[in-house]
């Protein structure tokens, strides 16, 4: 592509509302244009890819894809709308819905789980036909309705991009959990090959603690992901989902009960500070309303110890509860306990989950259920009965890693890619089977993958920069090479360019060539400032011995190279 006829304008300064270096390159480089303001703290959210954004697009897609198709994927094309009975399962939050002109509900879908299960209906019927896994391109818009997600900003906060999404269809979770690491792996591995420094995070896990769900999170202090990670041992997970490691207090003799006067005590430290002793001999009561389908709405007393703070997605999945909430204070008082003083000594007919550390810890601190007055030696299972034991504490900065018991740090970041062992719930409602060896039906089990193609495009420019601008990796950049000519124009030296021109394209190289009419300052500069790896200058005097000069974008040496070995020795 001759820069004379590309559709590109770049920048000296980037718009103000740009905040992050990586995205105000992109700004400057004419990678894309800002088409929408939704007037927050992210600045714009909807974007034009420019030609040379598109083919940057292009070439991560196109990555991505020779990837999985590397590891046995095939492309697929699915509807992005459809009617909603086509779905089954939970609607996704993230769906956006509408009536069309026969005033028939249609989905936006933010994936295509349920159209891929629906396809395979009568499509897979083998055993034989299995690991199967699909992949398609496609853009995605989410209904995030200003949520995180457009705090990042830029591309990494935009509600509309692009994104590879893969499907694995398997015959058991065996099998599921094989392939799922083997995906998920090469996708972790071509990220990390590009230098973009993300943390493999899990998203979501069985109830032995096997990880189910991961996301592959790029850094970013304003990022909708929150994340707790161990630094000493490298484990982290969703902030939902984080484990708290629990090591056992030391045993203690059981002490018997005692009420005390603890006046204008109705935070944990507030109690501490008047008692004297720290949070960690205290339990804390927290008066919730589940709602669990077919049943309604159940009051709950959720426990923790003091020093910990409650993880109510963690409580929600142990109670199997559609949604939760807060109880009020009358609902509190009518379960028998007191605001700011409660607990569930003495309470009956209500469901009572303690957090194992909690229940581990001896002669705490807890509740009268009187205005007032708190209860000593309170232990449970001599003293209150727990409906559920379960790890429901949520990690916090500091908070013992659950693998090597070091502190760990909450950070925020956007998740760049996302896989996920769905497993055959939606394959059970949608009647998705397959006959095994036995000539038995059994439902199909789904593995989903997806990457982010626009925010890594995002976090690529905010990783691979320099003071002067953009620093492409080889594999996704949109020209390999960046051709000029410099210095006194003559038939010479534009002949010798022309030559390096065609023989670069026929070799199959991706070459971009400047050839404006202007100064060598201004094309050096436009050069660095677009990334490509190579950046190969033709000029009166080199050519004066048969040689052009040549440059790494990522290297500060300039190295002479024979006219006719400019192909091979960029080509390498």
């Amino acid at each position: 592509m001759r820069m004379s006829q590309l559709l590109l304008q770049t920048l000296r300064e980037a718009p103000g509302e740009a905040r992050t270096p990586g995205f105000q390159l992109l700004l400057r480089g004419g990678f894309l244009r800002p088409t929408s303001q939704q007037g927050g703290a992210g600045g714009p959210t909807g974007f034009a890819f420019l030609p040379l954004g598109a083919l940057l697009r292009q070439r991560v897609e196109d990555a991505v894809c020779h990837l999985l198709r590397s590891i046995g994927g095939q492309p697929v094309s699915l509807p992005t709308v459809r009617p909603v009975e086509a779905g089954s399962g939970a609607p996704d939050a993230r769906d956006v819905r509408f009536r069309d002109r026969a005033q028939r509900e249609m989905v936006l879908g933010a994936g295509h789980e349920t159209v891929v299960l629906a396809m395979a209906v009568g499509l897979i019927r083998s055993y034989r036909q299995l690991p199967v896994l699909l992949y398609e391109v496609w853009q995605q818009f989410r209904d995030c309705g200003g949520s995180a997600a457009e705090r990042a900003g830029g591309l990494l906060g935009a509600r509309e991009g692009r994104v590879v999404d893969a499907y694995g269809l398997y015959r058991d979770p065996d099998e599921l959990h094989e392939e799922y690491g083997k995906v998920r792996s090469a996708l972790s591995e071509m990220l990390a090959s590009w230098n973009l420094g993300a943390h493999d995070v899990i998203r979501a896990e069985d109830d032995e603690g096997r990880a189910l769900g991961h996301a592959t999170v790029y850094p970013a202090a304003d990022g909708e992901e929150a994340y707790a990670r161990c630094r000493a041992c490298g484990y982290a997970a969703d902030e939902a989902v984080a484990r708290v490691g629990q090591e056992p207090p030391p045993p203690e003799a059981l002490l018997p009960m005692q009420d005390i006067e603890t006046p204008n005590c109705k935070t944990i430290a507030d109690l501490a500070g008047f008692l004297g002793i720290p949070t960690s001999r205290t339990a804390k009561a927290v008066f919730l309303v589940a709602s669990i389908a077919g049943e309604g709405d159940r009051f709950v007393f959720a426990i923790v110890r003091g020093d910990t703070a409650l993880n109510e997605a963690r409580l929600k999945a142990v109670l199997g509860a559609e949604s939760i909430g807060p109880a009020t204070e009358a609902e509190i008082r009518q379960a028998g306990a007191e605001p700011g003083y409660g607990s569930p000594v003495g309470i009956e007919g209500v469901t009572v989950v303690v957090d194992t550390l909690a229940a581990r810890s001896p002669n705490l601190v807890a509740g009268a259920n009187k205005p007032g007055y708190h209860t000593l030696n309170v232990n449970v299972g001599r003293d209150s009965q727990a409906s559920v034991v379960a790890d429901i504490a949520a990690a916090q900065e500091g908070s013992p890693c659950p693998c090597c018991s070091s502190p760990v740090v909450i950070e925020r970041g956007v998740a760049l890619a996302e896989t996920q062992q769905a497993g055959d719930r939606l394959s059970r409602d949608l009647s998705a089977t397959y006959l095994d060896s036995s000539g038995c039906g059994l439902p199909l089990a789904l593995g989903s993958y997806r990457v982010y193609v626009d925010r890594t495009i995002a976090a690529l420019a905010e990783r691979c920069h320099d003071g002067s601008g953009l620093v492409w990796p080889a594999a996704v950049a949109p020209y390999r090479v960046h051709l000029m000519t410099v210095g006194k124009s003559s038939p010479e030296v534009n002949a010798a360019a022309e030559r390096v021109y065609a023989e670069l394209a026929d070799a199959g190289v991706e070459v971009l060539f400047d050839d404006r009419d202007e100064r060598a300052g201004v094309k050096f500069n436009d050069a660095d400032l677009l990334g490509a790896p190579w950046r190969v200058a033709v000029g009166e005097r080199g050519l004066q011995s048969g040689m052009v000069e040549v440059k790494a974008r990522d290297r500060s040496d300039v190295q002479l190279v024979a006219l006719e070995q400019v192909v091979s020795f960029v080509a390498r």
